[in-house]
């Protein structure tokens, strides 16, 4: 019990309550609150071993709610620079699983459904189509689901195939399929600002995010507010919604001057191979049947310049650090 409710508390925290949580015991870290580990272990068995029970006691718990400000944070980070006294709940960036999903939450896109097979959501193409040996021979090539109703769905039901990651979980420290990992990275690296930038992925939830904003609102300030309450859970203050509007009504300047073509995906892809007996190269064509029923997302070259130019606006609001992190 003591082992599992620590685990839980890392994943809330960032921290455990007893280091090394995969090497719990006498050879690990002592706790750095014994009793309240004592406790949650009591009610962790008081509760039939309910998980979903501790998630609920810890995300209702004071320590969890409090502010990732404190009025004293120079007196705190000298007296607990190890952060073990939860004088502040630090900001968390969201994982790569809650940063896909939140995106697609907030362009109303997520399919919410549960369970089921897994799924193949989108992937950058170059990845994608990368050869992949599996006992000596090719496997076929990852193409995302053709309805956007399957690709979409939460991130924990998405396809993993050794050997191949995703480049935008990866890029935001998902673990590898290989191993066990006991607690994930947190890194800030210049590929995450750039992926989020520049990403087909990101840019199509833009996209989609600001149309479905203007399919329900009448006005620009009702369209800014719902940007905002959606993404920050908040409404933007005057002067946010004033510079919002502004680079609104500049985009779509320059949106209006571009022409899109439409994107292409491909049908087939040629592959290299070797032949085993003969040692002698060959080539063949691998045909990829999920493209020929393949249901695109919106894209750029089917809305107007208004619609791009607001979803130029949601780039950068899907790119804010109050969008990544939560605290």
């Amino acid at each position: 019990a003591r082992v599992m409710v620590n685990r839980i508390w890392l994943y809330h925290f960032g921290q455990a309550i007893a280091g090394n949580p995969n090497n719990f015991g006498a050879t690990g870290k002592k706790p750095t609150h014994p009793e309240l580990l004592d406790w949650l272990a009591a009610e962790f068995i008081r509760s039939s071993w309910s998980v979903k029970h501790m998630h609920r006691i810890i995300m209702q718990s004071a320590v969890y709610r409090q502010s990732g400000e404190h009025p004293q944070a120079d007196l705190v980070l000298q007296r607990d620079p190890q952060r073990q006294l939860y004088a502040s709940f630090p900001p968390r960036r969201l994982t790569a699983e809650e940063i896909r999903d939140a995106m697609l939450a907030v362009s109303g896109e997520l399919n919410p459904a549960a369970g089921g097979i897994p799924v193949r959501p989108d992937m950058n193409p170059e990845a994608a189509l990368q050869p992949r040996m599996i006992m000596g021979t090719f496997a076929p090539a990852y193409v995302p689901n053709a309805r956007p109703a399957d690709r979409n769905r939460r991130t924990i039901y998405a396809l993993k195939l050794r050997g191949q990651r995703d480049p935008l979980l990866e890029t935001f420290n998902q673990p590898g399929s290989e191993k066990s990992c006991e607690l994930r990275d947190a890194s800030t690296i210049s590929p995450q600002a750039l992926t989020l930038l520049n990403g087909e992925e990101t840019n199509d939830r833009a996209l989609a995010f600001a149309a479905d904003v203007l399919k329900r609102t009448t006005t620009e300030e009702a369209a800014v507010t719902e940007i905002f309450r959606r993404a920050y859970g908040r409404p933007p203050d005057p002067e946010e919604s004033q510079a919002t509007l502004q680079h609104w009504h500049q985009m779509e300047r320059v949106q209006a001057a571009i022409k899109y073509q439409p994107r292409e995906y491909p049908i087939t892809v040629a592959r290299q191979a070797v032949e085993e007996n003969t040692g002698e190269p060959f080539t063949f064509t691998e045909r990829l049947f999920e493209f020929e029923d393949y249901i695109h997302d919106l894209q750029p070259n089917e809305t107007d310049a208004r619609t791009r130019a607001l979803a130029d606006v949601c780039l950068a609001v899907l790119n804010s650090n109050e969008f990544v992190f939560t605290d």
